[in-house]
C-alpha cells in the first residue's frame, strides 16, 4: 500500500484513512482501564438496603446487601432508624458471613453500631451481610414512610486496606 501526504489527511491505495477510527481507538485505550476498575471488587462495593413495606404491629426483615466483595474481613456500620416507628429486635448473620464474628450495639434506641470481623476475608456477589429484624409500632394510623440511614460505613479487606463503599438506601413504607 502506497501512502502520500495529502492536505486532507493520509491517502493510500485503498483511499483516505478513517481518522475517526484512530480517535475511537485512542479513547478506548484511555477509558477502558477505568471502566474495568469501576466494576472491579477491588475498586469498591455498594451496600444496599432495599425498599420494604410492612404493617403496624408486624415485623420487617431488613437485609444488608453488598453487591460484590473480595477478601472482606471487617465491617463497621452505624445505622439510624426512626425509634418512634421501629424497634430493633435482632440481627442474624447469613451463610456467607458465618466465618465473621459480629457485635450489634443497640443500647441507644434509633441507632445501631454493627461490627463484623474475621481473620480471613470472605468474597462473593450480591451477598447479604446481616438480616436485621425490626418490630413496627402498633396502632399507627395512615401510611408513613421512613428509612434506615447509614451515615457511617467502613469495609476492610484482609490486607488491612479500606474498601471503598457507596451506600444505596431504600425506604420503609408502613401501612396501618
Amino acid at each position: 500500500m502506497t501512502r502520500k501526504l495529502n492536505r486532507g489527511g493520509v491517502t493510500g491505495a485503498d483511499g483516505p484513512d478513517d481518522s475517526h477510527g484512530s480517535v475511537a481507538l485512542i479513547l478506548l485505550l484511555l477509558f477502558l482501564p477505568w471502566a474495568i476498575l469501576a466494576v472491579s471488587p477491588a475498586w469498591g462495593a455498594e451496600l444496599r438496603i432495599p425498599d420494604l413495606k410492612g404493617r403496624s404491629g408486624q415485623e420487617i426483615r431488613v437485609p444488608l446487601v453488598i453487591d460484590q466483595t473480595a477478601n472482606l474481613a471487617g465491617v463497621k456500620l452505624v445505622l439510624h432508624y426512626n425509634k418512634e416507628l421501629l424497634t430493633f429486635r435482632e440481627g442474624v448473620k447469613t451463610e456467607s458471613t458465618q466465618s465473621l464474628m459480629h457485635i450489634i450495639n443497640d443500647k441507644t434506641p434509633g441507632k445501631l453500631i454493627i461490627v463484623m470481623a474475621g481473620a480471613k476475608g470472605i468474597q462473593g456477589k450480591e451477598m447479604t451481610l446481616l438480616t436485621l429484624t425490626f418490630a413496627i409500632k402498633k396502632g399507627l394510623t395512615g401510611n408513613q414512610t421512613t428509612a434506615i440511614e447509614a451515615p457511617e460505613v467502613q469495609l476492610m479487606g484482609d490486607d488491612l486496606k479500606e474498601i471503598e463503599c457507596k451506600v444505596k438506601l431504600g425506604s420503609v413504607v408502613i401501612m396501618p
